[in-house]
């Protein structure tokens, strides 16, 4: 059972991660919580801003969002202030999650352990989804039918990771772990009615599918 956490209440979801057995249900190349602490780094907004991902999402202001791989809530608890609608924060880890209620949680925010491959989500529910530096941890793209099958129609879902770029070494994983903006739109062709991808920087890609 996925688990999901509203205002320091837990509560069961659909199927998903058993809490806890982050070892099976977690990526190989997970970004560990023990280094959490990195994530509420102010200076990350330098490198990709709130307003640039408001932009890539075309938020009006009323939207659903699920946030993939949501951490301690950094961009999510921004992203929920422009909008009215719920904001999912889906995190397989118990202790990002733990740390993101720690730090405060907007009510228009729900926090939701699971894994990516097992969304607890229903179908068709959500205008958007996000994914900011995930697509690398999650290789097997399986995942990327279960973001589709939540969206709404017409609904849009948007990747930022880091470029598989030797002029970007000085952020971001290592190299072997990186994409390329066509190759996540390639990955994103048979789920999506429209798909779309570029650099956004030296450092940094957008994908886009929408539904």
């Amino acid at each position: 059972m996925a688990t999901t956490l509203r205002g320091g209440a837990a509560v069961s979801g659909a199927r998903g991660c058993a809490p806890g057995d982050v070892a099976v249900c977690a990526a190989p190349h997970l970004f560990r919580a023990s280094g959490a602490g990195r994530l509420d780094d102010e200076g990350r907004l330098a490198v990709l801003s709130v307003d640039t991902l408001a932009s890539l999402l075309e938020l009006s202001g009323v939207e659903s969002l699920v946030d993939l791989g949501s951490g301690t809530g950094f961009y999510t608890n921004r992203l929920a202030a422009l909008t009215t609608g719920l904001v999912y924060a889906v995190e397989v880890q118990p202790q990002m999650l733990k740390r993101h209620l720690e730090g405060g949680v907007p009510p228009n925010v729900r926090l939701v352990q699971a894994d990516f491959r097992l969304l607890p989500l229903p179908e068709a529910s959500v205008d958007r989804a996000l994914s900011v530096y995930a697509y690398h941890e999650a290789p097997d793209i399986v995942w990327l039918q279960q973001v589709a099958k939540v969206l709404k129609p017409g609904g849009r879902f948007v990747i930022v990771d880091w470029r598989r770029s030797h002029g970007a070494v000085e952020h971001g994983p290592p190299m072997d772990l990186r994409a390329t903006w066509e190759e996540v739109v390639e990955a994103l062709t048979p789920h999506f009615s429209h798909v779309e991808g570029r650099d956004l920087d030296r450092f940094l890609f957008v994908a886009i599918g929408v539904k």
